[in-house]
């Protein structure tokens, strides 16, 4: 008996050690990873091309603010751009949508000038407006996506010190996208 008990000891603690670096999510194995690996897999690059012709760039960013500052939409026009951005976390405030924000910093405008172009310019419904959104917004507020998808995993982002989705209440409003802030409310900051 005694010899079959320390048999086991070693099987356990290798089951514990791959439990530890595989874990189920939906029925589906996923493995942990690191930020670095988590961001080659979800984070657009500049450069990317998009699904309105411009490619991914930071120099977007004046624009899309500047769309969204001069041009009025029609209430049918802007119900579209709620809802294509309202399943959408902010990720400066993610306790609110990204239709709404919980200001008007230069990450919401720009995200929802980008929405407001795709839907009174290119003709996108809700859906199509979505996923060019989400790109935009995976690159311009990346680690807090690369954060959120470690979540996901069973991985802490804290030990990492990725943002939490409260740059707006610790007082990161006018730090620059890349860290971890929201761009500025009046001056663009990225």
């Amino acid at each position: 008996m005694k010899r079959v008990a320390f048999a086991a000891v070693p099987l356990l603690a290798i089951g514990l050690a791959v439990a530890g670096f595989v874990f189920l999510r939906g029925g589906e194995t996923v493995s942990a990873a690191t930020p670095e690996e988590v961001r080659e897999e979800i984070i657009p690059k500049g450069g990317d091309p998009t699904a309105y012709g411009l490619s991914l760039s930071l120099d977007n960013t004046r624009g899309f603010i500047d769309y969204y500052e001069s041009t009025a939409l029609n209430a049918d026009q802007q119900r579209t751009v709620d809802n294509a951005l309202s399943s959408l976390k902010a990720p400066c405030c993610d306790d609110n949508p990204m239709s709404t924000c919980c200001c008007d910093c230069n990450l919401a405008k720009s995200v929802w000038g980008l929405s407001g172009y795709l839907v009174a310019e290119k003709g996108f419904g809700a859906e199509e407006v979505r996923e060019p959104a989400l790109q935009w917004l995976r690159y311009i507020h990346s680690d807090y996506y690369v954060g959120q998808e470690l979540r996901n995993r069973g991985v802490n982002p804290d030990k990492y010190g990725l943002p939490r989705g409260d740059s707006c209440y610790t007082g990161r409003c006018e730090l620059p996208f890349g860290e971890a802030g929201c761009g500025g409310m009046e001056i663009l900051r990225q």
